[in-house]
């Protein structure tokens, strides 16, 4: 009895464990410093984006539909660059 118990268990668990462990992602970025501000990470990690939002930052090994490989470069999430050039009004004639 004490078997069954342990091969149904056994069998539940890898049924419910495989389709969490085999989640595919929309994008991966492999190997990228990640930098987040808000919670002080900054460490070599994976990147998840599922639906276009961040799903997972993980160091375990991700797939995903495209990948990139970031390996020496940094990955900073939210970081929007402001910087423009021609937003003066002298730059464009009245007609």
């Amino acid at each position: 009895m004490y078997k069954l118990r342990s091969w149904s268990l056994s069998l539940f668990l890898l049924l419910f464990a495989l389709p969490a462990a085999a989640e595919e992602y929309d994008l991966v970025i492999l190997g990228g410093r990640v930098m987040d501000p808000e919670s002080n990470l900054d460490a070599v990690r994976n990147v998840g984006i599922k639906g276009g939002k961040i799903a997972k930052v993980t160091k375990r090994k991700i797939s995903g539909k495209q990948t990139i490989d970031a390996t020496g470069h940094v990955v900073a999430p939210g970081f929007i660059d402001l910087h423009v050039h021609g937003q003066d009004p002298y730059v464009y004639p009245v007609s």
